[in-house]
């Protein structure tokens, strides 16, 4: 059995593979060059971090598309993020959930418990969101979701790449947490990453199954961490459990109440369609190509 053959079967494996083989294992050169020191790092090793952090996603993503699907696999990737005629309505949620649910986290915080929890509004920091959403997304939504959706509901689909998502900032949020707060790391982690990145890509799953568009979905992560970064409060690292615990509360409802208003409205259908095959199946690939334009538009 040849090496695409066995990709072929098992897409998501190779996919996972490349992605976290080149983002931990940069991050480990890098490191071993410090001698693995992890509380000092200079500007040059931080930067070298995030590059192979941008790197595992997309170029895992660029290279499963080529291996499997070949030219018509990347020409369908282009047109995905070109894909920017879909309704308003979508654009409310991809560029709207994050700001609004996080600044009423802050302000509310800031107004009842500790003025420490005022947002912070450094605008220059939203560049890494716009960076990290363009790079990241090629591989998570380019690749992984239609192979996850072309398998699975986009319930089960989102979970499963949120938590693959979240475990794979473990390592760059390990060297810089856990020398300075030890065990408690692992809550941090479990707030800010494990349950908010779950459930905000559980809702980006579900924004890509009704549209399949790309750019929003580099859209929304780019919302996501550029919000992060522009809001995220002075507090000190416990305190910042109560407003991490909060926001990661608050989106988890936001994400049940999106989700449950059209519950009814997500036909197995969409959640199939993919960028490629991965493979979706035929017969409904065949039902998709039957929908008029009309038709889908009723569907969204």
């Amino acid at each position: 059995m040849t090496l695409r053959s066995r990709l072929q079967r098992l897409p998501l494996l190779g996919y996972f593979g490349l992605s976290y083989g080149i983002s931990w294992g940069g991050i480990l050169v890098v490191l071993s060059f410090t001698g693995f020191d992890l509380v000092w790092l200079r500007p040059l090793d931080t930067g070298l971090i995030f590059i192979v952090m941008l790197l595992g996603p997309s170029a895992a993503g660029l290279a499963m598309t080529t291996l499997l699907d070949g030219r018509r696999g990347l020409r369908e990737l282009v047109s995905s993020m070109a894909r920017w005629r879909v309704s308003r309505r979508w654009y409310g949620v991809a560029l709207l959930t994050m700001p609004l649910l996080l600044f009423a986290t802050l302000w509310l915080l800031s107004t009842f418990v500790d003025p420490a929890f005022a947002p912070g509004f450094r605008w220059p920091l939203f560049a890494i969101g716009l960076v990290a959403g363009t790079f990241e997304e090629v591989g998570w939504t380019g690749f992984a979701t239609p192979c996850l959706l072309a398998r699975q509901h986009p319930l089960i689909a989102g979970l499963s790449l949120g938590l693959a998502w979240a475990l794979w900032h473990a390592l760059v949020d390990f060297r810089q947490n856990f020398n300075t707060h030890g065990v408690l790391w692992l809550l941090e982690f479990a707030l800010l990453y494990m349950a908010a990145l779950t459930a905000y890509r559980l809702l980006m799953t579900y924004v890509y199954a009704h549209t399949q568009s790309l750019l929003l979905a580099v859209l929304m992560h780019a919302s996501y961490t550029g919000w992060l970064f522009v809001l995220y409060p002075s507090t000190s690292f416990r305190p910042g459990f109560v407003w991490q615990g909060t926001f990661a509360a608050m989106l988890c409802v936001a994400v049940a109440v999106i989700n449950a208003g059209r519950s009814g409205a997500g036909p197995r259908l969409e959640g199939s369609v993919g960028l490629r095959s991965k493979r979706p199946l035929a017969a409904d690939e065949a039902a998709l190509r039957s929908l008029r334009p009309a038709e889908q538009a009723r569907m969204d």
